[in-house]
C-alpha cells in the first residue's frame, strides 16, 4: 500500500469513528447511560449542594448486590444525619435519637440521591437538548449537556456527565433569565470495586423497630379524594400516597408530578393547622405555594417558576364521587 493509500485508509477510519461518536454523544444518548450509571454502578464521593446563599456538603455510598441497589447517604455539613437505604428497607439515622425505619413497602425504589434519572424521551416534547463543550469536574472529563425550556413553566438545566462512568458530576438549575437557581456538584469520586462495602450499615437495620411494617388498611388503598385536571403541559402523575395525621385528624394526601425532569409535589390535609401556608415560599431550591380549598389545606411544593405552582394549586378539587 502507497503512502497516499495508507493516508486515506488512515483518513477514512477517522472519519466513520468520528460519525459513530456524533451518534453516541447525542443527549438522549448521553441521558439514558446517565439513568443506566446512576442506578447500577459502585460508586462513592463527596458532593456539595448550593440552594441561593446555602451551601450543604454530603458523602455517598451506592453499591449493588446481585441486582439490588444499596445506598448510604451522610450530612457533612449542619446537623449530623445519615439515610441508609437497601431493596427492603430505608433508616434515617440520627444522634441521640431511635431509628426511624421503614421496611419493604415503602422502600422499594426510593432513593434519596440527589443523582436523579431523567426521562430523555419525556423531555423532547418540552425541552431543547444540546451538547455544549466538554468541562472538568471533580478531576474528570465530563459531556456537558444544555436542557433548555421551551416555555416559562419549567427551569433550564445544564448536566455534566462524566465521559469515563456516565454519572452526573454535576447539575446546574437556572432560571428564564439564566440565574443559576441551584446546583449540584461532586468534589471527589470513586467508581468500581474499591467502593466502601455498607452491609454492616444496612444489617444493622434490622435491630429492634426494623420488622415488617404492618399491611396498610383498605382506606389507605383507596382511589384518590381529590383530582387535579388539566395539569401544565408535559407533566403525568407519578406518585400518588396516602397517611393517617395524628390524633384522627384526618388523611394527608400527596401526590408527585413530573415532565421526565422537574417534580412537583402537591400535599392536601384537612385545615387544622393555623400555621398553615398562604401565597408563595420558599425551601431551599424548591417554591412552595398554599391555599385553602373548602376545609382544607393544599401546599404545591417544586423546583419549578412560581407559575407552574400556582397553575397546580388552582387544579385541586374534591374528587368525583
Amino acid at each position: 500500500m502507497t503512502p497516499a493509500s495508507r493516508c486515506l485508509s488512515a483518513l477514512a477510519g477517522l472519519l466513520l469513528a468520528s460519525t459513530a461518536t456524533s451518534e453516541d454523544l447525542a443527549p438522549h444518548k448521553l441521558l439514558d447511560r446517565m439513568n443506566e450509571a446512576v442506578r447500577l454502578l459502585d460508586y462513592e464521593g463527596r458532593f456539595v449542594v448550593q440552594a441561593d446563599n446555602h451551601l450543604d456538603a454530603m458523602y455517598i455510598v451506592h453499591r449493588v448486590e446481585a441486582g439490588a441497589e444499596k445506598e448510604r447517604i451522610v450530612s457533612l455539613t449542619g446537623k449530623p444525619r445519615e439515610i441508609i437505604r437497601s431493596d427492603k428497607a430505608v433508616a434515617c439515622l440520627v444522634p441521640g435519637r431511635a431509628p426511624q425505619i421503614n421496611v419493604e413497602r415503602r422502600a422499594r425504589g426510593r432513593s434519596f440521591s440527589p443523582l436523579r434519572g431523567v426521562s430523555a424521551e419525556q423531555l423532547e416534547n418540552f425541552y431543547l437538548m444540546k451538547l455544549l463543550e466538554s468541562s472538568r469536574v471533580a478531576g474528570r472529563e465530563a459531556h456537558q449537556i444544555l436542557i433548555q425550556p421551551r416555555d416559562d413553566l419549567r427551569y433550564g438545566y445544564r448536566l455534566f456527565v462524566d465521559q469515563e462512568s456516565s454519572l452526573p458530576l454535576r447539575s446546574v438549575m437556572f432560571d428564564e433569565t439564566q440565574r443559576p437557581v441551584s446546583q449540584m456538584m461532586f468534589v471527589e469520586l470513586e467508581v468500581g470495586p474499591s467502593v466502601t462495602p455498607i452491609e454492616w450499615d444496612i444489617s444493622a437495620m434490622q435491630a429492634p423497630g426494623g420488622n415488617s411494617q404492618t399491611a396498610i388498611p383498605e382506606e389507605r388503598l383507596a382511589r384518590p379524594a381529590w383530582s387535579l385536571d388539566n395539569l401544565p403541559p408535559g407533566f403525568q402523575l407519578n406518585v400518588h400516597r396516602r397517611r393517617a395525621l395524628a390524633g384522627a385528624q384526618g388523611d394527608m394526601e400527596h401526590f408527585i408530578f413530573s415532565d421526565g425532569l422537574a417534580s412537583v409535589s402537591v400535599y392536601v390535609q384537612p385545615d387544622v393547622d393555623e400555621k398553615w401556608l398562604s401565597g408563595e415560599s420558599s425551601i431551599g431550591a424548591a417554591g412552595a405555594v398554599g391555599r385553602i380549598v373548602g376545609d382544607h389545606q393544599v401546599v404545591v411544593v417544586g423546583e419549578v417558576p412560581p407559575k407552574t405552582l400556582h397553575w397546580f394549586a388552582r387544579q385541586v378539587r374534591a374528587a368525583a364521587p
